[in-house]
């Protein structure tokens, strides 16, 4: 079974129900590896995911697989503090590094699962990133206004951007306030 078969069965267990970016993103990782796939799929149903059942099940498991199974639940649930940090993730290596990552952008919104058919006939698991690529143009374009709107608000002021005090680039106005200064 590859990932996108493991991953379209835990969806169907769910019985249609509407899912969000944060069932994908937990489906995603508990269908990364057949091991974990296989204790999963006996808690999910169309209530949810028994994930306090699934980590009692997977003692005995190494510890890449329980950190994978952790980072599912926290973004599943998202409250609480996951046990797992940016330090231990990126300890993981090749593929569970890629793969939470990716559950990331996937709990985010801004990456979505599909899966079709390879030409082989056989299901296979992509992730669209054009939500994302919507964000970034978007992110850009506001960014390209700012810079616009400043540079007219220069201009009326009888300045071009780096020609205030005879300096070049952005001069900061005001003196930085009190929280800025305790941040350094």
């Amino acid at each position: 079974m590859n990932q996108a078969q493991r991953y379209k069965e835990l969806a169907a267990r769910t019985e249609g129900k509407k899912l969000d970016s944060s069932y994908h993103a937990a489906f995603y990782l508990l269908s990364c590896e057949q091991g974990i796939f296989d204790v999963a799929k006996k808690h999910v149903n169309a209530i949810g995911i028994g994930f306090d059942g699934l980590k009692r099940s997977l003692r005995g498991f190494d510890e890449t697989s329980l950190q994978v199974v952790e980072i599912a639940y926290n973004l599943f649930k998202w409250t609480g503090k996951c046990k797992v940090t940016p330090f231990d993730i990126s300890r993981m290596g090749y593929p569970y590094m890629e793969q939470v990552c990716n559950a990331i952008w996937i709990a985010s919104g801004e990456v979505k699962v599909q899966i079709r058919d390879a030409e082989n006939g056989e299901p296979e698991l992509l992730l669209d990133n054009r939500p994302y690529q919507r964000t970034q143009r978007l992110h850009s374009r506001m960014e390209q206004m700012y810079t616009e709107m400043l540079e007219g608000a220069f201009e009326d002021m009888g300045m071009g951007l780096g020609e205030q005090n005879g300096e070049t680039g952005l001069e900061m106005f005001g003196e930085p306030d009190g929280d800025m200064e305790m941040e350094r």
